[in-house]
C-alpha cells in the first residue's frame, strides 16, 4: 500500500505537493486546469481520485451542485 500525504483538508498529495485529484483531472482532459475550474468527486470521496470518479466544472456550478447535494441530504 502507498502512504500519500494529505493537505490540512484531508486530499491526498503528489510527490511535488500538488493535490492529486487535480493532476489526474488535468491528464485525464489533456490540460491544465484555469483558474475557475475546479474538480468534483462524484462519490464526495476524498481519496477516490480515480479519472471516472472525477469531474471538471466551473467554481460556481460546483458550488450549486454542492448545494443540492446538501438539501436532499
Amino acid at each position: 500500500m502507498v502512504y500519500l500525504k494529505k493537505n490540512k483538508k484531508g486530499y491526498p498529495l503528489t510527490r511535488n505537493g500538488k493535490l492529486m485529484h487535480r493532476k489526474v483531472a488535468e491528464n485525464k482532459i489533456g490540460r491544465p486546469l484555469r483558474k475557475h475550474e475546479v474538480v468534483h468527486h462524484q462519490d464526495e470521496n476524498k481519496n477516490n481520485f480515480r479519472k471516472d470518479n472525477l469531474s471538471v466544472m466551473s467554481r460556481s456550478f460546483h458550488s450549486k451542485l454542492h448545494g443540492k447535494i446538501k438539501r436532499r441530504k
